[in-house]
């Protein structure tokens, strides 16, 4: 006897949806990773994670700071935060910390001195691009832990971008040198990319929240059923 479907089963979508879950899969990675340093505007930080999402970068640390915490915006995110892993922080030096103790090089934008051109940054490693506050920028506290301070070129009047179309502009260059100096972009490994196909097929299915439910349902009324027959051999 076929045992039932359950979520995350590819049998739940249909053959379309399941190939585009497996590009998206095949095009992700967690060795470019984005911090968000204290941001005002909530807003910006949903941006900044559809941009993530489209660029296939999974991992995504939120610092949060004295104004208004992150909360979800589905109009301006399009639901990208449900397939991304958003780490919360309170504290940057923490957050930066981590990353570099995984072996992370962190690149934060700067507009002050000793930056340089986001052209001549490598990502053949493993890297973090760090976004400050829409009004300060970066704190001291990360361009202290910074290995590279960098700045967009501007030939304009203006001397910077929004931070959301900062966040773009640099995740646009970051994919095209990973896709020049490693040979691609996407690189989960199998196991990785097996954990995480089967997490989006369960977030494909529309009906997830009900399936699940009665799959808990089901799980509880079997352990009982195993256990009455187990009482009933013991009596």
């Amino acid at each position: 006897m076929t045992a039932p479907a359950r979520l995350g089963d590819p049998a739940f979508l249909l053959p379309e949806r399941r190939e585009r879950i497996d590009r998206v899969v095949a095009n992700r990675t967690r060795t470019l990773v984005v911090v968000l340093e204290a941001f005002c505007d909530p807003q910006n930080v949903n941006a900044v994670l559809r941009t993530c999402e489209g660029f296939g970068v999974q991992e995504v640390h939120v610092v949060e700071g004295p104004m208004k915490p992150y909360d979800r915006n589905k109009r301006i995110s399009q639901n990208a935060d449900k397939w991304l892993d958003v780490v919360r922080w309170t504290s940057t030096r923490a957050c930066l910390e981590t990353l570099k103790s995984r072996g992370f090089a962190l690149y934060a934008t700067h507009l002050g001195e000793g930056a340089g051109a986001l052209g001549a940054l490598s990502f053949a490693g493993q890297v973090a691009l760090v976004f400050g506050n829409e009004g300060r920028g970066v704190s001291e506290e990360a361009l202290a832990l910074a290995d590279a301070r960098y700045a967009i070129p501007m030939r304009g009047f203006v001397k910077s971008l929004n931070v959301s179309v900062a966040a773009a502009v640099s995740l646009a260059h970051a994919v095209d040198r990973r896709e020049v100096e490693r040979g691609r972009h996407g690189d989960l490994d199998d196991a990785e990319a097996e954990e995480l196909r089967k997490r989006f097929y369960a977030l494909a299915v529309r009906q997830r929240a009900r399936i699940a439910k009665a799959e808990r349902v089901e799980s509880r009324a079997v352990s009982g059923r195993a256990a009455r027959r187990a009482k009933a051999r013991q009596g």
